[in-house]
């Protein structure tokens, strides 16, 4: 066994035998591991809010929408041919998984003696369901080709809780055009996403319903929604689908814009980007108390050990040799803290990620309650960045060493 291994064995024996070298590793060990757990907590907390939004948003719309340019400046969105020779061939280029038909269309709800202001959307036998399905709290979706959908209609817990609605019952649409026309629907389900402000915006509706109240025919759509594999490349596929759809000019003069979910809620992911800017304040935070309790708890041993320090340079040793022992009790410490703050951090992100028991305004957060991503690299990006960071730290305490002279250490007490 090498000599640096045998003294820290030593080292750490002796830490764990009592005495003040012993209660500052103990402390050293709880800074770290509370540091470790700070930091992969908030990293799980920030990561869970971005995908949770990201999903919601997304389940709404879509990660790619192509639209008339000029409905982006009005209220009443403006119609594009579906008849597109990328429609529905684009879903078969790579990391791109589904395109659908969507019409939209504004309209007043009214129930007794309330009112609301509701989006329609209307949609096609293609859509993809499959978000709303996993947030029906009553009822179901609807059957698009039934020839009986065009008067039925999904609706929100937000505006059923509003306007006192339930599964079964009916609403009345009141659109503002020339001439004014209404519209009753049968409700068939009611969803709940969290995300209020379009829970209490939109509800689904059969689009051939939507073309007849526009006085469109059945080839025109207010656009396309497209669906990517991946929604870390979305400003990839973004200009794929601009490349493909965008630049081109229709028989009657209007363009198609092509904007990702970024580009049209820019807000909201404004917010999540500051919100990750306090993350990293707390991890800068964190690692500063880690290296402050870890260099005094370096310090406090090394002078303690000051007389066994001077016997070592007496027979020979030199400094960085020395240096290296400690800073191996320091790695100790660290790995020891790094086990009990992982396995801190792991309990409470997997309680809150399959339980949700803390639960958090949704109308202020956009979700019912803090979400955790429970991923393996989070663990690892913390422990490997520590573990790195820390380590080169060590080096600036245990040049104290350097200092001491053996013939005025070696009765050191």
């Amino acid at each position: 066994m090498k000599l640096e291994f045998f003294m820290v064995s030593r080292l750490v024996r002796g830490a764990n035998s009592g005495g003040v070298a012993s209660s500052v590793v103990k402390i050293a060990v709880a800074a770290v591991a509370l540091s470790v757990c700070v930091m992969i907590v908030s990293i799980a907390v920030i990561v869970g809010f971005r995908n949770e939004i990201m999903d919601k948003v997304v389940g709404f719309g879509s990660c790619v929408n192509i639209i008339n340019r000029e409905s982006a400046a009005n209220l009443e969105s403006l119609p594009i041919d579906a008849r597109q020779d990328f429609y529905p061939s684009i879903a078969n280029e790579d990391g791109i998984s589904h395109i659908q038909r969507y019409a939209l269309k504004p309209c007043i709800f009214k129930s007794g003696s309330d009112i609301m202001g509701v989006m329609l959307k209307g949609v096609g036998e293609e859509y993809d369901w499959s978000f709303f399905e996993g947030n029906m709290i009553s009822g179901h979706t609807l059957n698009v080709p039934d020839t009986v959908s065009g008067n039925r209609i999904v609706i929100s817990k937000k505006m059923a809780d509003l306007l006192n609605l339930e599964v079964g019952g009916s609403v009345v649409a009141y659109f503002i055009q020339d001439p004014p026309r209404m519209r009753k629907y049968t409700i068939v389900g009611i969803y709940s996403t969290g995300l209020e402000d379009c829970d209490k915006m939109f509800a689904m509706v059969d689009i051939a319903g939507i073309q007849k109240i526009n006085g469109w025919n059945e080839n025109q759509i207010t656009g396309f929604e497209v669906m990517i594999d991946d929604i870390s490349q979305l400003e990839v596929m973004t200009e794929i689908v601009r490349g493909v759809a965008g630049y081109r000019i229709a028989e009657d003069g209007s363009m198609l814009r092509v904007a990702n979910v970024r580009e049209n809620n820019s807000q909201l992911f404004d917010w999540i980007t500051l919100t990750e800017m306090n993350v990293w304040v707390i991890i800068a935070i964190m690692v500063f108390v880690a290296f402050v309790n870890m260099s005094t708890a370096l310090l406090i041993i090394i002078f303690e050990k000051a007389s066994m320090i001077g016997l070592m340079k007496a027979i020979g040793a030199r400094n960085w040799q020395i240096r290296k022992v400690f800073i191996l009790q320091s790695l100790y410490i660290l790995m020891k803290g790094l086990v009990i703050g992982n396995l801190i951090a792991f309990a409470i992100v997997a309680v809150q990620h399959f339980t949700g028991v803390i639960a958090l305004d949704a109308e202020s957060y956009y979700v019912d309650h803090v979400p955790c991503a429970l991923d393996l690299w989070h663990f690892e990006a913390v422990d490997f960045g520590t573990l790195i960071l820390m380590t080169i730290m060590m080096v600036l305490p245990s040049l104290a060493i350097g200092l001491m002279q053996p013939a005025k250490v070696i009765g050191f007490k």
